[in-house]
């Protein structure tokens, strides 16, 4: 059984919040209804908290509230808050990041010189940093309320400077590897501690890619699997459009997947955001930002997806639909003066409370499924070869540590065109998570489609993609 940290899109049972609470109105009701919000509250809050959910129409006894200490950063848990790992053993922690600088600004040029976040005019080097860290704190709290152990990071790991894809890969921007340097550490040895500590030793490192921001990963592009990345493209007129493109093209082209194999790329075009007063995170020569689509929850089968009042909403909200069949996928607008009970802090947000470089993303974080039933194809092993039956592999994983049900456990395969699916046996394979079907022989140029079930005996059924067959994997017969 592999270490690893669990991708953003597997099994969750809840959501992080933070009180007072900075996302539009409608965005909570569906969270409410979607899943368990768990609002983070000081103590002295959680009244006061419960008369606004009243008000939303949520009911409060259904929402789990957590007390954590409340620093300057509260309401951004993505960026502080833990990261879900699972050991060899099967045994499941929370990681805490190191969180005692906020999150440094810096612009495009390589080891950058990192600043303050500049919540007002002057533009201080991170080494003048004076702010509350309480929220380096908040981790171990949450962890101990929900009953799971804690390790505490001794390095900056920014939530939305680290996405993970649930095997062996994680995608960041520069800026994190520059603030880990500013404490003390240096590249190999922050690579060396991460694989340690998290069990993914495929790490990308991408160039930051705006002139003056937070470079978070996450507000440049979005794992949607262990395959496909979906990627933001600026306006052809903007002045951040050959920076990002240099980065498409000459990065993330040579970078490699957990396979082994280059990422499936699909972009997604992004318009300016309308002037605002606050934080010109992310602002071009135009006096307007781009608006950060990738910035969006993967919440179990639902995507939430930030939508800015312009004119390229309906069209991002295609593309995300388009990307992920088979999920619920809402997009949620935030005008500041429709949300008359939304949180602004300190007066940050202007017209929309959709920032370019902090969005519906950094404001949530998956709580995990601690017993999970993990499954995932990897497919075919050896290839696909005309005439012989092709063996493909399974990894699945009961967290609950439950039997596994065999006849329950299987895959479907057809070839593409037909409607039925066939069933094949899963049998274990070369290790006890491992598992193997075969489908029968094909002629040459024949594609196959399939996905995978299985079911255990704490009562979880899961299959792999999760909203089969809605969404498919396929390989040719070579």
């Amino acid at each position: 059984m592999k270490k690893r940290l669990a991708a953003e899109w597997e099994p969750a049972v809840g959501v992080l919040v933070a009180y007072p609470i900075s996302l539009p109105k409608a965005l909570v009701q569906k969270l409410a209804k979607d899943t368990t919000l768990h609002l983070m509250c000081a103590a002295d809050a959680i009244d006061e908290a419960r008369e606004l959910l009243a008000k939303w129409e949520i009911d409060a006894d259904a929402v789990r509230f957590l007390v954590v200490p409340k620093g300057d950063d509260s309401t951004w848990p993505r960026d502080w808050g833990p990261h879900p790992c699972f050991d060899e053993q099967g045994n499941f922690e929370l990681i805490g990041p190191r969180y005692v600088l906020s999150t440094p600004f810096c612009g495009t040029e390589h080891n950058p010189e990192l600043f303050c976040a500049p919540w007002g005019d002057d533009k201080l080097p991170l080494s003048e940093f004076e702010g509350d860290t309480s929220d380096d704190l908040a981790s171990s709290a949450i962890a101990r309320q929900l009953g799971v152990p804690f390790v505490k990071a001794p390095f900056a790991f920014t939530g939305g400077n680290v996405l993970n894809d649930g095997i062996d890969t994680i995608l960041s921007t520069e800026v994190l590897l520059a603030e880990n340097e500013f404490q003390g550490w240096t590249r190999d040895e922050y690579f060396k501690q991460v694989a340690e500590l998290t069990g993914m030793s495929n790490y990308t490192v991408l160039s930051d890619y705006e002139h003056f921001s937070l470079n978070h990963v996450d507000c440049f592009l979005k794992i949607l699997d262990d395959r496909r990345l979906l990627v933001e493209r600026p306006p052809a007129d903007s002045d951040l459009y050959p920076i990002y493109e240099d980065i498409v093209s000459n990065e993330i082209a040579k970078a490699t997947n957990s396979h082994g194999e280059p990422w499936e790329v699909i972009r997604i075009d992004a318009g300016y955001v309308r002037p605002y007063e606050g934080i010109d995170a992310g602002i071009t020569d135009t006096g307007e930002g781009i608006a950060a689509y990738v910035n969006s929850l993967i919440l179990n089968k639902c995507v939430y997806v930030p939508m800015y009042g312009i004119d390229t909403d309906e069209q991002a909200l295609a593309t995300w639909r388009a990307a992920m069949p088979g999920y619920d996928v809402q997009g949620f607008t935030f005008e500041i003066a429709d949300e008359v009970d939304s949180y602004n802090p300190d007066g940050l947000y202007g017209v929309c409370g959709w920032d370019p470089g902090d969005v519906l993303h950094c404001r949530t974080r998956a709580v995990w499924d601690q017993h999970m039933l993990y499954v995932r194809a990897d497919g075919p092993v050896g290839g696909a070869v005309a005439g012989e039956p092709t063996t493909v592999s399974v990894v699945v994983v009961p967290y609950s540590r439950c039997a596994v049900i065999p006849e329950e456990t299987k895959l479907m395969w057809r070839v593409a065109g037909e409607t039925a699916f066939n069933e094949a046996e899963l049998i274990p394979g070369p290790t006890h998570e491992v598992y193997v079907a075969e489908v029968s022989a094909q002629p040459a140029g024949t594609v196959v489609e399939y996905y995978a079930v299985a079911a255990d005996e704490s009562g979880r059924c899961e299959s792999f993609p999760r909203v089969a067959p809605a969404q498919l994997r396929s390989f040719t017969v070579a």
